[in-house]
């Protein structure tokens, strides 16, 4: 972006300022108590730092902790920031690439559609600094299916405190246009509860979706529980669960009020309880938790800036995602799965979520088959045909049960006939040949069995998960 066009669209925003109502001041002062920015500046100066994103800052990167534990993080890879893209430049109106939506595909799941959602992120009707348009902007342009804007009931006096429709009723039309499904729901804290008895060891969070009205959710502990249960007949999600959570959430589960927990939030880091395993910072211990007591697992973003600060797209990243495996595509659906357990949890390239479920994915996305190549003397050559229907990599190891030699992978042109296993990395949405070496003295009509262990799908910390198919032999 140029400085001319950047000038351009500070100017735009600028006059667009001065007619922002005086609420804005009173939201942003009680977001920044000791800002000395005005009412109409703080805008000018939000839309400066955005504009200026693209040249100063590593989109992708959160600022860095100082908390000693962060030191475990891989270090970012070098190299030239990416500028940020539309919704960000809304103001920007010489922006002429347009928004393009990633496709994200999946197979049918055990007579189930798959539909990805986000159900944790937030807007300037609480603490976060976007609008609810560029919340369903970003959902859009990244292949969401569903969104849950969890904006907290806490600031309904300070957040727009004249508009009485929240984010919710803002951009239901607009979401509704784009197909995309648009909950009802809020994030409520224990942090407001006027019972010191009833108040927890520390400040708690939960996502309440499917919610109908907001105003009774900011009062006591207790209450705010029973009215998204009992009289609004919502679904409760424990957020960013910390290091003491269980004895709290197994009275929540007795009392049948807790439907899932947090397995994934990307906005809190490597703060808040959660542990670096596998290449990321999340909730393992949460996940054990879940699929022991039934509860839905979920990856959410969280976000209160612009979701490309935490997500580098210029990488290949995509922002952390719930998969439902619901029987409609609408909120009953949506609802329906939730409520059943049927949600799968997928980030950093990975899906967590009980064997089951895990095992119907990997059985509806991988097809296999083993085609004729060429005839070798004693030796037959074949590619093991190796499909991926879905828009997620899988990291598959293969392994041969037949131990006589008689079939076994290629190790290389000149080590015929190789071993018995074989890992490889599965593109989205393609087909792999995997060269076999075949002995003309099997039986060519013999289906080929294989135990498949795919390891970026996981029940566990310690359980990838492990599934056999047959490839029937084709000539």
């Amino acid at each position: 972006m140029t400085s001319e066009c950047q000038a351009k669209s500070v100017v735009c925003y600028a006059e667009w300022a001065q007619g922002v109502p005086e609420e804005w001041g009173r939201s942003t002062s009680s977001m920044f108590p000791n800002s000395k920015l005005t009412t109409r500046a703080f805008p000018v100066v939000l839309l400066v730092v955005l504009a200026g994103l693209g040249q100063t800052a590593t989109v992708g990167q959160a600022p860095q902790s100082k908390d000693p534990a962060s030191q475990q993080r891989p270090p970012a890879s070098p190299g030239p920031s990416p500028a940020l893209e539309w919704p960000y430049r809304v103001f920007y109106l010489g922006y002429e690439n347009g928004l393009k939506r990633d496709r994200i595909t999946f197979p049918e799941v055990a007579g189930y559609q798959v539909l990805k959602g986000e159900f944790h992120i937030h807007t300037l009707y609480s603490d976060a600094q976007v609008t609810p348009e560029v919340r369903v902007y970003e959902a859009w342009r990244d292949g969401l299916d569903v969104l849950a804007i969890t904006d907290h009931p806490e600031y309904l006096k300070t957040a727009f405190p004249d508009d009485r429709e929240r984010a919710y009723e803002r951009v239901k039309q607009l979401a509704a246009q784009l197909d995309l499904l648009l909950i009802h729901s809020v994030e409520v804290t224990t942090a407001s509860t006027s019972s010191a008895s009833l108040r927890p060891a520390r400040n708690s969070d939960y996502t309440a979706h499917f919610i109908t009205d907001e105003a009774p959710l900011s009062g006591d502990y207790p209450s705010v529980f029973n009215s998204v249960s009992e009289q609004q007949r919502g679904l409760l999600v424990w957020a960013h669960p910390h290091t003491d959570w269980v004895p709290e959430a197994r009275e929540l589960l007795k009392s049948g009020r807790l439907d899932g927990i947090e397995v994934k939030n990307t906005q809190v880091g490597n703060r808040l309880g959660t542990q670096f395993s596998l290449g990321t910072w999340f909730y393992p211990q949460a996940v054990d938790w879940c699929l022991k007591n039934n509860l839905a697992v979920f990856a959410v973003s969280d976000a209160h800036w612009p979701i490309d600060l935490l997500v580098d797209r210029s990488k290949g990243e995509r922002r952390p995602m719930t998969l439902l495996l619901a029987t409609r595509r609408d909120p009953q659906g949506v609802y329906e799965a939730i409520k059943q357990r049927r949600t799968l949890a997928y980030f950093n390239e990975m899906v967590w979520a009980s064997e089951p479920w895990l095992k119907a994915l990997a059985e509806a996305a991988l097809h296999l088959r083993a085609v004729a190549a060429a005839d070798r003397s004693e030796f037959a050559m074949r590619y093991l045909s190796v499909e991926n229907r879905t828009s997620i990599p899988l990291e598959v190891q293969f392994s041969l049960d037949e131990s006589d030699g008689s079939i076994s992978f290629n190790a290389g042109l000149s080590s015929l006939p190789g071993t018995l296993s074989r890992t490889m990395k599965l593109g989205g949405d393609s087909t792999t040949l995997v060269p076999l070496t075949l002995r003309k003295t099997r039986d060519s009509n013999k289906p080929l069995e294989i135990q498949l262990t795919v390891t970026n799908f996981r029940s566990g910390v310690d359980r990838p998960l492990r599934l056999r198919k047959v490839a029937k032999l084709v000539d």
